[in-house]
């Protein structure tokens, strides 16, 4: 979990002060200056910083050294501000492998949602979209459950709400019947969500969100969009909007197409249920992109063609 603070000149995105992390060498940082600085330094290095002020850095986070230090020092070299936190770091354990020994993956098996059926409902193929219902879920929400952070501190379950609203209006203008589990900024529990599919009786589950990195790698060297699902039927309806997205987003944001996930929201066995990843905005270009409506509108129109693709096909 991923928790900032902002300062007079820089906002730094640090783990939580109580988080104990397992053990790892390093965790990432991510944060923005105001303008007129063009540097940070994190732990003595410098960091990249983005036109628009945002930075990424990883720091050193191993046993003796996880007091970060990140500076921000304005072009005549003044430091203009200059943070430190401690970040608790659990001791490094020694592994013994032993080399005869095989290890097993023990998968556990899945709950099946006690309001959900055991068997697919009926594709919607040559229906009118004015006889279909999408349920739209826009990750996290609330004070508490604020999902990824960006550079700036922009929360991810803002930029799922925006980006949800936009796709709201759009199918609504070509006639589908659109539910959202949340309209404002609210937290809506894990398990309710998908059931608002079943309340409502509806043909198809969208969950949208916006990714981070686990906090120990570099985001610098993550920006990909995918779709999540979990079964056939799930599948089919992730495949449709991941090659809309895919063309959408050509030549910016690679694909890493459809994976399996066996998510609350997408381990639906009667309802065809998906989870977007539209983009990492832990990175500052990912930020920039997010939260630029014009960008977000063609995501938007692309996910819209993608369901429009995914009724018309049996």
């Amino acid at each position: 979990m991923i928790l900032s603070f902002i300062v007079a000149a820089l906002s730094v995105a640090f783990p939580r002060e109580d988080t104990k992390l397992p053990s790892v060498e390093k965790c990432y940082l991510i944060g923005s200056v105001s303008p007129g600085v063009t540097n940070v330094i994190v732990q003595g290095k410098a960091a990249t910083v983005h036109p628009l002020g945002g930075w990424v850095a990883m720091a050193d986070v191993s046993a003796g050294k996880n007091a970060i230090e990140v500076l921000s020092v304005d072009p005549s070299g003044f430091v203009t501000q200059r943070v430190v936190r401690t970040v608790n770091v659990a001791a490094k354990k020694k592994i013994i492998k032993d080399a005869v020994s095989t290890v097993v993956e023990k998968v556990q098996p899945y709950k099946k949602l006690p309001y959900a059926g055991e068997v697919p409902k009926v594709h919607p193929a040559l229906r009118a979209a004015t006889n279909l219902v999408v349920v739209l879920d826009p990750g996290h929400g609330g004070s508490v459950d604020k999902g990824a952070i960006s550079p700036h501190s922009l929360p991810e379950k803002d930029a799922n709400l925006r980006l949800a609203k936009l796709l709201k209006s759009e199918l609504e203008r070509r006639g589908w019947s659109v539910i959202m589990t949340r309209e404002d900024d609210r937290e809506v529990p894990l398990f309710s969500r998908p059931k608002v599919a079943h309340e409502k009786n509806a043909d198809v589950f969208v969950s949208i969100h916006h990714n981070a990195p686990p906090f120990d790698r570099d985001p610098r060297l993550f920006r990909y969009h995918c779709v999540y699902a979990w079964n056939d039927i799930g599948k089919k309806v992730a495949a449709a909007i991941n090659r809309r997205m895919a063309a959408c987003l050509e030549g910016k944001v690679k694909s890493n197409g459809v994976l399996h996930a066996n998510y609350a929201v997408t381990r639906n066995p009667e309802i065809p249920s998906c989870l977007i990843e539209v983009d990492f905005i832990t990175v500052p270009e990912g930020e920039l992109d997010s939260w630029n409506y014009e960008r977000s509108k063609k995501v938007a129109l692309a996910i819209a063609d993608g369901l429009d693709d995914w009724k018309i096909t049996p």
